[in-house]
């Protein structure tokens, strides 16, 4: 094959024990915030955003994390923590940031956190 093509945005969505789950998050429909992530992938105004879905990402604080990697700056990936990614609207508005980049905007910026470590 030829060269790897990386996303212009890698978004992780987390789901194991905690994230996704009804026992910390009775009220939330995981199923369809992870559609709705999934569904809004792909080439948004010209950037390619990949969503996957992994297993545990070990910060189970945070539930429920979404890893927002960002590969267009060039060099080394620059990783954004974000949690309580409880709602539709928190969903779109990663979805917007993921299509146009830059700073993080102010309506997701109580949702990020620095990664601890274990």
């Amino acid at each position: 094959g030829g060269p790897v093509t990386l996303p212009d945005r890698d978004l992780l969505l987390c789901r194991d024990c905690c994230c996704g789950s009804t026992d910390k998050h009775p009220d939330v429909d995981h199923d369809a915030l992870r559609d709705a992530l999934l569904s809004g992938a792909g080439r948004l105004d010209g950037v390619h955003v990949r969503v996957r879905v992994v297993d545990c990402l070990s910060q189970c604080d945070r539930s429920n994390v979404v890893l927002v990697r960002d590969f267009a700056t060039g060099g080394r990936p620059h990783d954004t923590w974000l949690g309580q990614v409880l709602d539709r609207d928190s969903v779109e508005a990663v979805l917007r940031w993921a299509a146009v980049g830059g700073p993080l905007p102010t309506d997701l910026s109580g949702l990020a956190f620095a990664q601890v470590r274990r």
